[in-house]
């Protein structure tokens, strides 16, 4: 009797030690809900950032910035000065007396000091009218034709002559004058006459202002001379 009851005995532990290993939860299988959410939000700076960083290309440590190619314009070449005004400016004229005054040679001469460099032209002219003179002077007065900063237009100058800068003079001659001669300057009878004498230098970039050569002259007579 006694080995049945410890036989009974032996099968219940058997069984109860059954029933607990398959009902009963594995610890290291499920963890407390608290210790998942935990690791599954741990850290999240360094996760995101991380994933930033792998999607970005490789850097070498002295690579430099790369820079964006632009198309400027070419810079526009720098104008050309306008010549200077001619300086020390001189006017002469000579004559070679014949056996009447329609045989007299006349030569006019223009003289400047500057400019005189290469590529510049200087060119004289005759101004046609006497423009400073009043529309109606007293008797016997006199002055000159041109003064300083008139404006002298194309319609009343007459080109006499050209030469190079460099040259430092030009002149030209005719031959032939008048049996009567006013206070004017001369000129030839068979071209235009002119009261004044201006010169500019000429480039490739324009002219100078003009200077005068000779300012000319015109006089009024009184009321007892007679003009021939």
């Amino acid at each position: 009797m006694a080995w049945g009851r410890v036989f009974v005995v032996a099968i219940l532990a058997a069984a109860f030690v059954a029933c607990g290993a398959v009902g009963a939860p594995s610890l290291a299988q499920v963890a407390p809900p608290t210790e998942a959410a935990t690791a599954a939000t741990a850290n999240p700076t360094t996760t995101a950032s991380t994933s930033v960083a792998a999607t970005d290309a490789p850097r070498s440590p002295t690579q430099a910035p790369t820079t964006q190619a632009t198309t400027q314009p070419p810079p526009e070449p720098t104008p050309l000065p306008v010549p200077p005004k001619p300086t020390d400016v001189k006017f002469d004229e000579q004559r070679k007396l014949g056996d009447d005054p329609s045989s007299t040679e006349i030569t006019q001469i223009v003289r400047w000091a500057g400019p005189q460099s290469e590529g510049v032209e200087i060119r004289v002219y005759g101004v046609t009218e006497c423009i400073a003179k009043p529309a109606d002077p007293s008797p016997d007065t006199s002055g000159p034709c041109l003064v300083e900063h008139t404006p002298l237009p194309g319609s009343v100058r007459t080109l006499l002559a050209t030469a190079p800068a460099s040259d430092g003079d030009v002149s030209w001659t005719w031959t032939g004058t008048f049996d009567c001669e006013g206070p004017g300057l001369a000129y030839d009878p068979s071209g235009t006459p002119y009261s004044a004498v201006v010169l500019a230098a000429y480039g490739a970039s324009g002219h100078s202002i003009f200077a005068i050569a000779e300012p000319g002259s015109w006089w009024q007579p009184g009321l007892d001379e007679t003009v021939c």
